[in-house]
């Protein structure tokens, strides 16, 4: 049963994510420490994107990894609110890269 519940996206996962999402325009694995693993990741893009339907937002996020010294970072944004560039410069901050 746990290892049910490590592999799928909870409800509340959903929420916290599309929350992120319609707060500040991204959310990223010092949010959701789970999206450090990219297969888990595209189940929270899909679920969050389901979440923002509910909510009857237009923009579907996207999700994208980028690779830093220290290893690779995830993160799922709005297109809308970030372009690529946008991304990897919050994902910088949010896991605590300066340079």
């Amino acid at each position: 049963m746990a290892e049910q519940s490590e592999n799928t996206v909870t409800r509340t996962q959903k929420q916290e994510g599309a929350d992120a999402i319609m707060d500040k325009g991204y959310v990223t694995e010092r949010d959701i420490p789970e999206m450090m693993s990219k297969t888990w990741s595209e189940q929270l893009l899909d679920a969050v994107n389901d979440e923002l339907r509910l909510r009857t937002v237009t923009n579907r996020t996207v999700l994208q990894q980028f690779h830093y010294y220290m290893g690779n970072g995830t993160i799922i944004y709005d297109p809308g609110q970030l372009n690529s560039e946008g991304a990897k410069i919050a994902l910088q901050h949010a896991l605590g890269f300066r340079k």
